[in-house]
């Protein structure tokens, strides 16, 4: 059952069409460094990396579009996400007072996320290129989404 959250409209800020539009270019210049490596790229690239950085797994050089592609479908479904906040559950009580100032923080968060989730695609793109991040790379993936929700938690208990 969906939750039954007031559907108010609410203030979209400035800073979600900046973050949505460099979210954008970082997915347009993934595939466009995709496109030009291509060729130099050996038959068989690494597709996997373990903790440590080090590739345990490979795969045919193809293979190398696939992360832009998912950050490309992830992009769109977040972003269509971030226009329906009333749909999110909530660690506060939503009502009609509170609603828009939530809602217009949950847009943002999300779209923070998005871009989040767009660079951490990105970045995985250069490191099956062959420009290994290394270990550095999986604190990052973990550390910065969930730094951002944990803002994100303390913000939305000063807007209840």
């Amino acid at each position: 059952m969906l939750n039954s959250h007031p559907k108010v409209p609410f203030t979209v800020k400035k800073w979600v069409y900046i973050l949505n539009g460099i979210s954008i270019i970082c997915i347009i210049s993934s595939f466009i460094y995709v496109i030009f490596a291509f060729q130099q790229l050996p038959e068989t690239i690494p597709i996997h990396f373990n903790a440590q950085g080090e590739a345990d797994n490979w795969g045919s050089k193809n293979t190398i579009f696939i992360m832009p592609g998912i950050a490309i479908v992830l992009f769109v479904g977040l972003y269509f996400l971030s226009k329906v906040p009333h749909f999110y559950n909530y660690t506060v009580e939503i009502t009609e007072e509170n609603a828009p100032r939530i809602y217009t923080e949950a847009n943002l968060f999300m779209t923070i996320i998005n871009l989040e989730i767009v660079l951490i695609f990105t970045l995985a793109t250069i490191d099956i290129m062959g420009k290994f991040l290394g270990v550095w790379f999986v604190g990052v993936t973990f550390g910065v989404p969930l730094f951002t929700l944990a803002i994100f938690a303390f913000r939305l208990e000063r807007l209840k």
